[in-house]
């Protein structure tokens, strides 16, 4: 009877144990599930060009940690220079710088998804393959590595399940827009490929099909601008506010635009037609870049938003409108999406602790005023802690 019972206790354990792994397993299955909120609304932060090493500067560290408290996004993405390859050695420094920021948003159990930009590998120790394998160490981070089915590392897709979980009702391109031009004799940065288009093209037919033949609404993130921005800019006079320089043309953004444009867009010399598939399947309503880390602008063209995020980074170049952008989905209407960027100064307002943190770390200040700001900034932060 006593073995009975034992042999009764030791089969309940192990169904206990099963329950509860299934249990675990459907828990850690739902945290990783991109899903509307049951307030129809999908919030996404965008991040790009940390562009930093090991460590990380404080004041980049604290404002994606302040960013992050004040925003509460649903998935945080990254849009590539994520770390600076040319500082970034080996493979141990690489992780580590890799960690200065993705132990933040896991801590903060934010889903983060990442593409890389053309400073990420610039170690040859440290390829984009090794980098991906990093960053799928975390518990947090909802993107993958497709391998060697298309060109590059780190495109895919990642959909967005309606409120009530029973459809995909809007789907996220994760674009690796590769590094330099090895394809022609063009120079310049590297094209989003014919193969990695396709694959897009195939994706989102599927994506169709399943939706029952309607289109699946999207965003598509990289960190190269599609060379089409320059299609969009209009001529304008020298001297025009809000204007650059290209080609012995003045050029601005045009009527509808959003934000400012304060350095000349760096696309490929060259394209393979990603813009054009995008108008042909008809699913893109953006596509969200960074690498251009002084402009922060939305330029509706043809249809679709080409949208440049600032720089987030204190280490690589800078201005005032370092920062992040905000990109906010609601259910009831795909079709559209609201954003804005998040400035160094929209997060902290007023504080005068953050106010001479900034002119101590910027890159647009003397360095008299980054000297004197460092004192400014203790002596606040001794006067807050007594207010």
């Amino acid at each position: 009877m006593n073995r009975t019972k034992k042999i009764i206790a030791v089969v309940l354990s192990v169904l206990m144990m099963l329950s509860c792994a299934s249990l675990f397993a459907f828990a850690a299955e739902e945290e990783t599930t991109l899903k509307f909120g049951d307030d129809g609304k999908f919030t996404i932060l965008n991040f790009a060009d940390i562009q930093d090493g090991y460590p990380l500067m404080t004041i980049t560290k604290k404002l994606l940690q302040d960013t992050i408290k004040m925003v509460q996004p649903d998935l945080i993405v990254l849009t590539g220079d994520n770390i600076s390859g040319g500082s970034t050695t080996t493979k141990v420094i690489t992780r580590a710088a890799i960690n200065e920021y993705m132990s933040i948003f896991e801590k903060a159990g934010i889903p983060t998804a990442a593409v890389f930009g053309n400073h990420d590998d610039e170690s040859a120790l440290a390829d984009k393959d090794f980098q991906m394998s990093v960053y799928e160490s975390y518990d947090c981070f909802v993107g993958y590595n497709e391998g060697d089915i298309i060109p590059g590392v780190g495109t895919y897709n990642l959909p967005i399940m309606s409120s009530d979980g029973e459809k995909i009702a809007f789907n996220i391109w994760m674009t690796d827009s590769g590094t330099y031009n090895s394809e022609n004799d063009l120079g310049g940065y590297a094209c989003t490929t014919k193969e990695q288009i396709a694959w897009y093209v195939e994706k989102s037919n599927e994506l169709k099909a399943q939706n029952g033949g309607e289109i699946v609404p999207s965003i598509n993130f990289q960190h190269i601008i599609v060379p089409d921005i320059y299609d969009a800019l209009v001529e304008c006079e020298e001297g025009t506010p809000n204007s650059i320089e290209k080609d012995g043309k003045f050029l601005t953004l045009p009527e509808g635009s959003t934000g400012v444009l304060h350095e000349a867009p760096c696309p490929p010399n060259y394209s393979n037609g990603q813009f054009q598939a995008f108008l042909q399947q008809g699913d893109v309503i953006a596509t969200v870049c960074g690498h251009d880390h002084v402009n922060d602008f939305v330029v509706p063209y043809k249809g679709i938003d080409i949208i440049n995020t600032p720089g987030v980074g204190f280490s690589s170049y800078n201005d005032d409108t370092v920062g992040s952008r905000v990109i906010v989905l609601d259910e009831n209407d795909t079709s559209t999406y609201e954003t804005y960027v998040l400035g160094y100064f929209d997060v902290y307002g007023d504080d005068e602790v953050a106010f001479y943190r900034y002119q101590a770390y910027s890159r647009t200040t003397d360095d008299l005023t980054k000297f004197v700001s460092w004192f400014k900034m203790i002596f606040a932060y001794i006067k807050a802690l007594f207010a």
